[in-house]
C-alpha cells in the first residue's frame, strides 16, 4: 500500500510539473505613452527708427504748386519730386516703402516661436517568477505514520497561476 501511495504522489508531482510547463508563459508587458505638447509664443519686438539699408530713386513725378502764398488761377509752378523706395532689413523683419521723402517712425514685428515638449513614459512589467524557495507552515497527511499532522520546514514551490 505504501508503494502505491508513493507512486500516486510522484505521479501527481510529475503531472503538476508538466501542467505548469505547458501553461501560458508570462510575457513582459511593455506600455509606451508618448505625449507631445506644442506651445506657440508670440514675442513683440519694437524697433524705433530702423536703419535704412537701400535707397533707390525709381522715377520723378511733377506736381503743381502755387507760386506765391496767395493762390491765383494760372499762378502755379511745376516742381519735380523724386519718388523713392526704401528698404529696411534685419534678421527679424524686412519692409519696403515708397513715396516722396518716405520715413518710417517705428515697426513692430511678431516672430512666432514654437516650443515642443515631448513626454515619453515607458513601463516594462517583468514576468512573474514561477519557482520559489521559502518557509512552509502547513497541515497535511503524513504518509509515513498514516495520520494528519502539522508540518514546519523549507519548501520548493512552483506557481501554476499568478495574479
Amino acid at each position: 500500500m505504501k508503494t502505491v501511495s508513493w507512486i500516486i504522489w510522484i505521479g501527481i508531482l510529475v503531472a503538476v510539473f508538466f501542467l505548469g510547463r505547458c501553461s501560458k508563459k508570462c510575457a513582459a508587458v511593455e506600455t509606451v505613452k508618448v505625449e507631445t505638447v506644442t506651445e506657440t509664443r508670440v514675442d513683440t519686438v519694437t524697433i524705433v527708427e530702423p536703419v535704412e539699408t537701400l535707397r533707390t530713386e525709381i522715377r520723378r513725378d511733377t506736381i503743381e504748386a502755387p507760386a506765391d502764398t496767395l493762390y491765383l488761377p494760372g499762378d502755379t509752378v511745376r516742381i519735380e519730386v523724386p519718388i523713392e523706395t526704401k528698404e529696411y532689413r534685419d534678421t527679424l523683419y524686412a519692409l519696403q516703402i515708397e513715396g516722396y521723402r518716405p520715413r518710417l517712425n517705428w515697426v513692430e514685428v511678431y516672430p512666432r516661436t514654437e516650443y515642443v515638449y515631448r513626454t515619453e513614459t515607458k513601463t516594462v512589467n517583468t514576468p512573474a517568477r514561477r519557482w520559489a524557495l521559502g518557509p512552509a507552515f502547513a497541515y497535511g497527511y503524513d504518509i509515513k505514520n498514516n495520520h494528519w499532522a502539522p508540518f514546519v520546514g523549507v519548501s520548493v514551490q512552483y506557481a501554476l497561476w499568478s495574479w
